[in-house]
């Protein structure tokens, strides 16, 4: 592979390129209805077409859960595996779905999308909960998932409350089950920024509002969803880069730079020829010769946006090593020695927020533990 050709591209001409699109992932517990909520989305937004619906058709109706579970083994058996990811878009805003498994032994995979979501809709089913307490008791999965993505430090998490209408008295239903979702959430200390009854197979507060269904009468899903806040991309931060991924085009003839394109989402700051970066764990220090986009296109690009950093010189970095600007950090004691370090969103060494296990009490020592990076990590074909 040749190497590329250096184009010059502003820094500014790069965020008029940015586009307000919301990630958000649909979790919760096992059949809740995260794949026919979306699929509902899908198919009331009109981003459908119609010979797609004639292939998702289930004893003669149109079954909305196999618009995102294309596995055939998630087919077979009518659960979802693997992480489905679907864009739509609305005349305001667009949108990029992630449908997560609700299974406990996928819950990796739940986490795997969080951890690049603006916002979280976590689904919680009304008939498998004791509706008419006053105050019923949750699942665990669909505690465990909003304890996760808390702890992945997703900005916005809304509960959505499924099946209502399968329910005897839905008001009831959903009144008991907000009480006990809203308490939950002050003792996890969860922000949460709505609680909305929705009926994904029938389609109520999912794209039309339905005023005074189970007396709510506030927004339905999707208008909630148009106004959540997207995360913004932290451009005014030094420069900081998880390598994802290593490329090499060792057939070049050009040896005035390094024959390795780093891939990988920038998490702050921003990146074009001729900076001065470091590589950590290592600590050795290089220059920017190039910088590509995700087509491939040299320009320079910026926090929040997948890039390739070619270096001018050959050094050993690998998969899960950071480029950082020289000057935008203090390197901490012993990090040439230490090679899985955390790093905060500033693109410095920092201690992170406290971890918590799913029962909400502090980790201790040899417990699985689970952090929110600071970039948003993805295949870098990905904008």
């Amino acid at each position: 592979m040749s190497s590329p050709i250096v184009e010059t591209t502003s820094l500014s001409a790069v965020a008029q390129d940015t586009r307000a699109a919301l990630r958000f992932v649909t979790c919760g517990s096992v059949d809740d209805g995260k794949s026919t909520l979306i699929g509902r989305l899908l198919v009331d937004s009109r981003a459908v077409l119609q010979d797609h619906l004639a292939g998702v058709q289930r004893g003669g109706e149109t079954d909305l859960a196999l618009l995102t579970d294309g596995l055939s083994a998630e087919r077979e058996q009518g659960i979802t595996i693997d992480v489905a990811y679907r864009y739509f878009s609305t005349e305001t805003r667009k949108f990029i779905i992630a449908d997560a498994p609700g299974h406990e032994q996928y819950t990796r995979n739940m986490v795997t999308a969080a951890s690049s979501a603006d916002a979280a809709v976590v689904l919680v089913d009304a008939t498998k909960l004791d509706w008419a307490a006053p105050m019923p008791e949750l699942l665990p999965q669909t505690r465990r998932h909003s304890l996760l993505v808390n702890l992945l430090r997703v900005p916005s998490i809304v509960f959505a409350i499924n099946k209502l209408d399968a329910v005897d008295n839905p008001a009831l239903a959903f009144a008991h089950i907000s009480a006990a979702l809203h308490q939950f959430a002050v003792e996890a200390q969860i922000p949460v920024k709505a609680i909305v009854p929705v009926s994904a197979l029938i389609g109520y507060n999912v794209v039309d509002d339905n005023p005074g269904w189970c007396d709510y009468n506030g927004p339905g899903l999707l208008h909630i969803l148009e106004h959540l806040p997207a995360t913004p991309a932290d451009t005014s931060q030094a420069f900081a880069f998880p390598v994802q991924w290593v490329e090499k085009f060792s057939s070049s003839a050009d040896t005035s730079q390094g024959r390795r394109i780093f891939w990988g989402r920038i998490a702050t700051g921003a990146v074009q020829p001729g900076q001065q970066i470091t590589v950590l764990p290592s600590g050795k220090t290089a220059t920017v010769a190039q910088v590509l986009d995700h087509a491939r296109q040299p320009k320079a690009v910026l926090a929040g946006h997948s890039a390739g950093v070619i270096l001018d010189r050959e050094l050993d970095v690998s998969r899960g090593d950071w480029l950082l600007a020289t000057d935008g950090f203090e390197p901490p004691l012993g990090a040439r020695h230490h090679r899985h370090h955390r790093l905060d969103g500033r693109g410095t060494a920092g201690a992170g927020p406290a971890l918590l296990g799913t029962s909400g009490s502090p980790l201790g020592q040899g417990q699985n533990q689970t952090h929110r990076p600071p970039g948003r990590y993805h295949h870098p074909g990905q904008p």
